[in-house]
């Protein structure tokens, strides 16, 4: 799957992804705003608790059950699993 690919709505996505990009000034208490992508284009993503503070820009990360949802007039990325931070 191809983040080109996601729609609302969609589940059970598992992917290999790489932190785009953090917007400074994004962490709120607990949570992150976090920009991943793959070879196709960018997608919104929330990063929170000890995730949060483990996000760099050209990071490779891999999630497991994976859901989109529209928020906030875009797409987001979430995961009901840990996102594993691979090297």
């Amino acid at each position: 799957m191809k983040v080109k690919d996601l729609r609302d709505g969609m589940e059970d996505l598992e992917m290999e992804l790489i932190i785009d990009y953090v917007p400074k000034d994004t962490y709120r208490g607990s949570w992150k705003i976090v920009f991943v992508r793959d070879d196709t284009r960018d997608i919104k993503m929330i990063f929170t608790g000890e995730e949060a503070k483990k996000v760099k820009e050209g990071m490779k990360i891999k999630i497991k059950d994976g859901f989109v949802e529209f928020r906030a007039n875009q797409l987001q990325l979430n995961t009901k699993q840990p996102i594993e931070f691979l090297k």
